[in-house]
């Protein structure tokens, strides 16, 4: 049996010093042709522009690993039972989803010096935070019953971005742009991005179901639109040739434009990849192969993160046990 869950990562609350915006090295855009991999003892979901890792173990409790210290437990909200890591900004501060035993309570909490802070509204959920502190995510409006857009500014000042049919705001850069998922009359989500100065845009063919993953500071983002992934560059829209025989999950993208996630047949027998404008779609698999930890038994099924360090977070299998895993580029 599995050690770890493959449930949803559910954990992180805390302060975490020396998790600043680092600069990006200039060698960190090179295709990197093989990684060192360090074993995690836990599911890891984020990792820094320094190289910290947020996730959570066997009892989905939060837990923070630093190469220097290694692992520290976190502790959860009171009134709530699971945490969610959402993001960091330069000065460590850190953005939290809380949510009960149930699952039926949820709230977004500001974490700032050993205070916290819910952010304003009802059933608020968070899903990214730049490094200014803009959050974007999701509430529920007085008075309505379904999801809208919303972001809060530096100040905490909730804005909803006005939709037909409810959405969501899945991710912001450090310029302010913003993208998310709204639905239309007939039920259908469509991607789109957003700013304050240049309004709504929809991403991909409007027939299709379409969901917006991810957008880094250059403004490039990272959706799908039916089975295809694409990369839309100031508009223009790029299908990446990921797996050819097999349906890929983009996970996220960096600065440099490299993209992982996993591909297979089912999320059970998912492999980890690489996607970059050189190399190409790549089974991250076939990058540790002058690594002795690999020889061990390793399976890297799913990359779920990537700083411009090229350092990459994600779980894997090992001997039929869940794990997590840190690659590290070789250069």
């Amino acid at each position: 049996m599995r050690q770890i869950s493959r449930i949803a990562l559910l954990a992180i609350f805390g302060l975490l010093p020396g998790v600043g915006v680092a600069k990006t090295p200039t060698r960190s855009c090179e295709n990197t042709a093989q990684y060192r991999l360090v074993e995690l003892p836990f599911l890891p979901k984020l990792i820094t522009a320094t190289g910290v890792v947020a996730g959570t173990n066997e009892t989905r409790r939060a837990v923070v690993w630093r190469k220097a210290s290694g692992l520290e437990s976190l502790s959860v909200p009171e009134g709530f039972h699971y945490t969610d890591p959402v993001g960091f900004t330069k000065s460590g501060d850190l953005i939290v989803n809380a949510m009960d035993i149930q699952s039926k309570k949820r709230r977004a909490f500001f974490y700032s010096k050993g205070s916290t802070l819910a952010l304003a509204g009802n059933q608020t959920w968070a899903h990214a935070i730049d490094s200014s502190g803009i959050i974007v995510g999701e509430w529920v409006p007085d008075g309505s019953a379904r999801t809208e857009p919303v972001y809060w500014d530096q100040e905490k000042r909730p804005h909803s971005i006005k939709t037909c049919c409810g959405g969501v705001i899945t991710a912001v850069n450090k310029a302010g742009e913003m993208i998310g998922n709204a639905y239309d009359d007939q039920g259908r989500y469509h991607a789109f991005a957003w700013s304050p100065s240049q309004g709504r845009r929809t991403l991909g063919p409007s027939e299709d179901f379409s969901s917006a993953l991810a957008i880094n500071d250059a403004g490039h983002i990272l959706f799908t639109a039916g089975k295809e992934t694409y990369l839309d560059r100031a508009g223009r829209s790029q299908s990446l040739k990921l797996s050819p025989k097999l349906d890929s999950s983009a996970q996220a993208i960096n600065n440099c434009d490299f993209v992982v996630g996993g591909f297979g047949p089912f999320s059970d027998s998912y492999r980890a990849f690489l996607w970059t404008e050189k190399a190409g779609f790549q089974d991250l698999n076939s990058l540790l192969s002058d690594d002795p930890a690999a020889k061990k038994g390793w399976t890297l099924e799913l990359a779920s993160a990537i700083n411009d360090r090229g350092e990459i977070v994600g779980q894997g299998e090992l001997n039929g046990d869940d794990r997590g895993f840190l690659l590290i580029p070789k250069r």
